[in-house]
This record gives C-alpha cells, structure tokens and sequence, in this order.
C-alpha cells in the first residue's frame, strides 16, 4: 500500500473532523490577531462545530488581487522566505507567501503524491513543466528530497534537449503537463524511438486529464501515467493525491474542503504566511466521501470545468483581458482583434483596409515579428496572426 501518512490519510473520519475543528478555531484566531480584512468581516463570529463554517465570509480572487502584494499577509515580511505568484482574475497578479515551515510542510504533502505514484529513494526524476511554472518545480523538487529520490535540476524547454535528458540522465520518473508529454511521445514515434529503451517508468501529470488521453500517454511512453490536481493560490502540488485508483483524496489535515453552489472552496488550515478563509477557487467540483479501494478515507475530489473565463494556452493560464493588454503594445491596439485561443497558440484575427494589402508580404511579416514578439516576452506564449479584408476574406497567415 503506497500511503506515505496513513494517520492522516486513513484516518477515521471523526477523528479528521475533530482535527480539522481544532485547526480551523485556531486559524480563526491567528486571522483576527494578524489580517485587518478578516478582522473586519468576522468581527465575533465563533466556531462550534464544522457546521458553523457556512456563516463565514467567503474570501474572493478579487478581494486577493485588491490586496496586492501584501495586505493578506498574517505575518510580517522578515518571516517570509519565499514568494510565489499565481494569475489571478482578468490576469491580475496574487502574492503568495511561504515560511520555513510552509515550505516544510509543502514538501511533505508533494511526498505524499510521489509515495502514491511509486516514487522511492531509488527514484531519478525529470521535471518539464516549463515557462511560468518555477513554483510547481519547487513542490515537486521538495517533494523528491522528502522520499530521498533524486532530482536532474533543469528544466529544458526544447524537445530535443528533454529526449537527451530521457536517454542520457536515465530518470525512471517524469513530472510534466499533459501538452508536454504528447510532444515527447510524437516525437518518439516520429524519430523511431522504441520507448521500452528508456528508463521511464511513471510519468506524473501537471493537471488532469480524461482516461483515452491518459491510456493512449501510457502506451506513447511506456510508463504508468498518474495526475495532480492543484489550485496556484492554495497548493499545486500538495492539495490533492491521485491514487492508483484514478480518485484525488484531499489532504484534509491541511486544507477543509467544501462546495458552494458547484464551485469549490478551500480554507487553508496549517499556512502560516498566507492563511486564506474559505477561499472560493472559481473550479466547478463534486466531493464524495466514502472509503477508497486504496485504504484512504480522505473526501475525493472530481474537478470539473473552470467558472472564470481563464483558458489554458500551451499550459499556461490566460484571461482575455491579458490578451488585450499585450495588443495595446502594439501597432494594431486600434484595430478590431478576434481572439480564439488552441492547446498551443493565440489566434488573432485581423480585419485591414484593402489597401494594406498593396505590400501584404511585407506588412505580415511586420505585424507578425511584432505580435509575436510581444507576446513571447510578456506572457510566454506564441501568437498566430490572420489578416482579412473585409471584401476579399482571409488572405494569409503568420505563422510563428
């Protein structure tokens, strides 16, 4: 049975409760002695009993976002050893801060996800999640050195450099997003790679994704493929285990759970930097709380369709709104822009006078080193740009 804490994760249900009580009355306190937000909403609200967690104030993304960088911090800067950002609403930034101990404990609950996957001490783990992720390399890096397993400290962005890592480096663990690892299985087929020559032999994915996607990886790969389900702002990793089952248990001696019209909503029970109050993640959920075939008793999570307008472009998540302000940099910030997004690119849809197209190579060209160049440096991703006139329909297209 690869369970790292079985205390807390095959806990008795009541015995979890009376933890999470405990917990949740003390996080109460230290909220209303350190945070003047919640100060002001909670006033002289007391806990009895879970039951009682309804009738506290809900904590927005956007109440985050207005406090930026530090007005939900609980304690004072000279505590706070590391800080990690996560997107926010209309791409807004939010500030998360993390103490020795925060740090401790993130670690041990990654550990918990790679003891689940079969990581051990005898484990070499590859780690591709590319740009914007540097705070999920940090989880699982913490995660690897609480089981002992070793860890290749790079993160290389091209293909051919991650297949060399593959086959010179040996690791039998990759840790990547879901896009990633589809590129590598490609690529292997397409270079007549044999995967059974690598030394893979579990890949762990960034996010979820559904069971033909995850069985036709397994087969691409050759290795056993298991699945995070994380929240920026709360953990990701740490906040869910996925067992050998497929089910995500909820690390409950950290984190109470509970869903509130479909979406769900975390209060942080053990975070000492960043505590945060029924924190509502704009993620539409199920909870389900009976006893898995694995031997944990935790609540498992079905994650559902995001409840913002936040899409995933190459893995990284993107609001319109941050679209739109990477355009004004540019020289079509005046012209009207369709924007359609794909797994890999931004699609920009351009409408121009015909007589733009006196020179078209020219000024596609133009326009398109320009978007593409805007976009590559201020959010990471690649754009694609069509022009179309407005009599004659698409023209052409810039291709990155």
């Amino acid at each position: 049975m690869r369970i790292l804490d079985p205390k807390y994760e095959c806990g008795r249900p009541e015995e979890i409760e009376q933890l999470q009580l405990e917990r949740l009355q003390a996080l109460i306190a230290r909220l209303k002695r350190n945070v003047r937000r919640y100060r002001e909403t909670l006033g002289d609200s007391r806990i009895e009993s879970l039951a009682d967690l309804s009738r506290l104030p809900v904590t927005t993304p956007e109440e985050l976002a207005d406090s930026f960088p530090y007005g939900m911090f609980a304690l004072p800067l000279r505590e706070v050893i590391r800080l990690h950002s996560a997107v926010g609403p209309k791409g807004r930034q939010l500030i998360i801060g993390n103490t020795q101990n925060d740090i401790k404990q993130w670690g041990r609950l990654v550990a918990r996800q790679l003891v689940a996957a079969g990581v051990t001490a005898n484990d070499v783990i590859q780690i591709n999640l590319g740009n914007g992720s540097s705070g999920s390399f940090s989880g699982y890096a913490l995660g690897a050195q609480t089981v002992e397993a070793s860890v290749i400290a790079e993160d290389p962005f091209h293909i051919d450099y991650q297949l060399a890592m593959l086959r010179n480096y040996r690791p039998t663990v990759l840790v990547t997003t879901p896009t990633n690892a589809k590129e590598i299985a490609a690529q292997l087929d397409k270079r007549r790679i044999d995967p059974q020559s690598l030394y893979l032999r579990t890949v762990l994915l960034s996010r979820p994704v559904d069971e033909l996607a995850r069985h036709e990886l397994q087969a691409g790969l050759f290795a056993r493929v298991q699945c995070n389900f994380g929240i920026p702002v709360i953990l990701d990793p740490g906040f869910c285990v996925q067992c050998e089952h497929g089910s995500f248990h909820v690390n409950e001696d950290h984190f109470l759970v509970e869903i509130r019209d479909g979406e769900l909503l975390v209060t942080t029970l053990l975070r000492e930097a960043t505590p945060l109050l029924r924190y509502a993640t704009r993620v539409c959920c199920q909870l389900k709380r009976t006893k898995c075939k694995c031997g944990r008793t935790t609540a498992t999570i079905i994650p559902g369709q995001r409840l913002d307008r936040q899409v995933l472009v190459n893995e990284m998540p993107l609001y319109e709104e941050q679209i739109r302000e990477v355009l004004s940099h540019t020289s079509i910030a005046n012209h009207s822009v369709e924007i359609e997004f794909t797994d890999r690119h931004i699609v920009l849809t351009l409408a121009v006078s015909d007589r733009i197209f006196d020179d078209l190579i020219r000024t596609l060209e133009t326009v398109r080193l320009e978007v593409e160049s805007e976009f590559l440096s201020r959010l990471g991703v690649e754009a694609k740009v069509k022009l179309i006139s407005p009599h004659r329909g698409t023209v052409a297209t810039a291709q990155p």
